[in-house]
């Protein structure tokens, strides 16, 4: 029978730097630093913080008793109340940093180690999803816990997203299908059939009043759906698989990614192509617009990001400094910066109206395959 943990209760004072605030909070000695971190935010009413003790930034997972924590112990507080990003990768785990600061906040690791293709917060940040080799889960937030597991799919899960309202969520398998999910029980409601063709992306619309979902194909082709499985448009053109269908944030118009090497702009409503955006000398993995939809940016296996202008398809910018192809490019909710992952297992931000880099991200150990923004 193994030995009880040691149940010592500790007094911790948390003291905000460049501040008199402070919070005095009690936990266990056995506890998780991220059980302290989140006891020291409510406290301080902050969405999110980082920790230091004795000049040292702590590790999430370590207990207080490995941290060197005693009673009456006094940590910084560092808040953050800006812009968390979280970062998917093929070691398993999946990362939320500072994205102003470039600190990581947290680490989640809950697939076994299996690698983890995506990762994507709802709108609140209060559910983060990830896809990995035999499941999507639905993470919470502000517990770590994880809320529910997606199971059904026969092959690799490789997307994952919410709904507006967060009741939804919707994922893409290399089983060529995307599957409906009610988070609150996991059960799934809509199975949406991709023939012989894996689905590498599905995305809902934003605004949630037309109740469409998007799929990108190996065919070539990006379908728009009602959620209840009739097909509402085929969106052809491309020459090769399409990697990614996202909408704008009107949900009015969609961008495409292409093995082909270029990226699309399509109208939602008559499946028209609007524009081509043509420039990466190699596949075109990812395309996201803006929040006011007047750029995007695709990131492709060519080692850049670009941003583009849609209303005249004009490259403005192209973001390099990767030592490995780019697998994932978004901007920030207010587009003042673009982050991109890439197979060299670093995370970039970029200023978008300099192209500067802001933060070289680095800590994950195989290539990071998504990103996901998220404002607190």
């Amino acid at each position: 029978m193994e030995d009880a943990p040691d149940r010592e209760l500790l007094h911790i004072v948390g003291k905000l730097t460049e501040s008199e605030m402070s919070a005095e909070v009690f936990v266990y000695s056995y506890d998780s630093m991220l059980s302290l971190r989140r006891a020291i935010c409510k406290a301080l009413k902050v969405p999110h913080c980082s920790l230091m003790f004795k000049g040292y930034e702590t590790q999430m997972h370590h207990t207080l008793q490995e941290a060197g924590l005693e009673n009456h112990s006094e940590v910084q507080v560092a808040p953050v109340s800006e812009v968390a990003l979280a970062s998917a990768s093929a070691d398993g785990m999946v990362f939320i940093w500072d994205a102003i600061g470039g600190k990581c906040l947290e680490t989640l690791r809950g697939h076994d180690s299996s690698a983890v293709h995506c990762c994507s917060f709802s709108t609140s940040g209060r559910l983060l999803g990830t896809a990995s080799v035999d499941c999507a889960k639905v993470w919470e937030t502000s517990t770590g816990q994880c809320h529910c597991t997606l199971k059904g799919h026969k092959d690799w899960v490789v997307s994952i997203g919410f709904d507006a309202g967060e009741n939804l969520a919707i994922t893409a398998s290399l089983d060529c299908s995307a599957r409906l999910w009610d988070v609150v029980s996991g059960r799934c409601l809509q199975v949406f059939p991709g023939g012989v063709s894996p689905i590498f992306w599905a995305s809902f619309d934003p605004d949630g009043d037309q109740m469409e979902v998007a799929t990108a194909s190996a065919d070539g082709t990006a379908t728009i759906w009602k959620h209840t499985g009739e097909v509402q448009q085929v969106l052809q053109g491309h020459e090769d698989n399409v990697l990614m269908v996202t909408y704008s944030a009107n949900s009015k118009r969609l961008l495409t990614a292409s093995q082909d090497r270029t990226a699309r702009m399509w109208e939602a409503l008559s499946g028209m192509c609007l524009r081509e955006f043509r420039g990466h000398t190699d596949t075109v993995q990812s395309a996201f617009f803006s929040g006011d939809g007047r750029l995007c940016v695709t990131g492709s296996l060519d080692r850049t990001a670009r941003i583009w202008e849609t209303k005249t398809g004009d490259c403005l910018r192209t973001l390099s400094g990767h030592a490995g192809s780019v697998l994932f490019a978004l901007f920030s909710a207010d587009a003042g910066f673009v982050a991109t992952a890439a197979r060299d297992g670093c995370v970039r931000t970029y200023d978008s109206k300099t192209g500067r880099l802001q933060q070289l991200l680095e800590g994950h150990h195989a290539k990071v395959n998504t990103l996901s923004f998220v404002s607190f």
